[in-house]
């Protein structure tokens, strides 16, 4: 009797940890994939980055270019724009920033499950 009970015991024991390992092991995937797409995304705010700042300095160049040009209207109008444009330009600024500090979290939560695993 002792032996069939520690051997429905062992296997138990084993059902029970089974599920918790492949839970684990879930944990650690979803951490992956999450690190995968905040890197994807960082890339992305990145090229829209650059897309503003080239937007922004065509506006400063058409300010300038109007103002040299003595037409007035055309460079306030193209301020208005540049000045819009570094509104956006400090917006994406911003989540850059978070998307980093998402990065950075994603991956100690990656390397807290593989030191755990």
């Amino acid at each position: 009797m002792k032996r069939a009970f520690t051997l429905v015991l062992a296997a138990g024991i084993t059902a029970v940890s089974v599920p918790a390992a492949y839970a684990y092991d879930s944990d650690i995937r979803s951490d992956w994939r999450q690190v995968q797409r905040d890197r994807a995304r960082l890339h992305a705010d990145q090229a829209r980055l650059r897309d503003e700042r080239q937007e922004l300095s065509a506006a400063e160049r058409r300010e300038h270019w109007a103002l040299r040009h003595g037409r007035f209207w055309q460079a306030w109008r193209a301020e208005k724009l540049e000045s819009r444009e570094a509104a956006d330009v400090r917006a994406i600024e911003g989540q850059l920033y978070r998307d980093r500090a998402r990065l950075a979290r994603d991956r100690a939560d990656l390397r807290r499950d593989l030191r755990g695993w």
